[in-house]
């Protein structure tokens, strides 16, 4: 780890730097935004808020009832978990983060940011790749995905299985029959879209704000799906 901030030729500021198991991880300033970097992909930013609480908002309004269980696969800045949790019918909320750098960023620079997510007791962390959750049949109402830029863009080449028929079918058969499954990507997908179909899932491709950079607009993709 780098003991004091480096910097680097963007006009970014290395803040820390970190190999483990999953790779090599980066926090870095921009102004007053932090961005993280894995395995010198860029992953995610403080500027991302709109699109990351949209990930939640948008498939959770697409659910009837209460006492929802809600599994969000990647904590980072912590926005869509706090969006779920902002519902008050979320009874249960559990947070899969594979790297542990992350959650310790988290609760030294984002958690403010992003409303304190993890302190909620409704709220469960799970250390754990997203792959390896043990997923019982209908046992979540909504499972919300965004560990990577989306299937066309990948930050470990191990998140591919994630985005195959086999691992797409996976969440699907652990929702329940009121819920919904939602991918955030940063592009549009034609290969999400052909794989959650040939799933036999209906399907809903939502383009929503986001930003590139800071003060950058921009949009990303939200993907929702429920088995038919």
């Amino acid at each position: 780890m780098s003991p004091t901030p480096d910097p680097v030729p963007s006009g970014r500021e290395v803040i820390e730097r970190v190999t483990t198991a999953t790779g090599e991880w980066q926090l870095q300033r921009a102004g007053s935004h932090f961005e993280i970097i894995c395995n010198g992909v860029f992953l995610m930013a403080s500027y991302n808020e709109a699109s990351d609480r949209a990930l939640a908002a948008l498939a959770l309004r697409r659910v009837i009832g209460e006492g929802l269980r809600v599994l969000v696969g990647g904590l980072g800045i912590g926005y869509t978990a706090q969006a779920a949790l902002e519902d008050p019918r979320v009874g249960r909320l559990e947070v899969v983060e594979i790297e542990p750098a992350v959650v310790v960023w988290h609760r030294a620079h984002f958690a403010d940011l992003s409303g304190r997510p993890l302190e909620d007791p409704r709220a469960r962390l799970l250390l754990s790749d997203v792959y390896d959750v043990p997923l019982p049949p209908a046992s979540y109402d909504a499972i919300l995905l965004d560990t990577d830029n989306g299937p066309d863009w990948l930050a470990r080449d191990l998140n591919e299985r994630l985005y195959t028929a086999a691992g797409v079918a996976r969440y699907l058969e652990a929702l329940t029959p009121r819920g919904v499954l939602a991918l955030w990507s940063a592009d549009a997908s034609s290969r999400l879209v052909a794989t959650l179909r040939g799933c036999g899932a209906a399907i809903e491709s939502i383009e929503v704000t986001d930003a590139i950079a800071p003060g950058r607009p921009g949009t990303a993709w939200i993907y929702l799906a429920r088995s038919t």
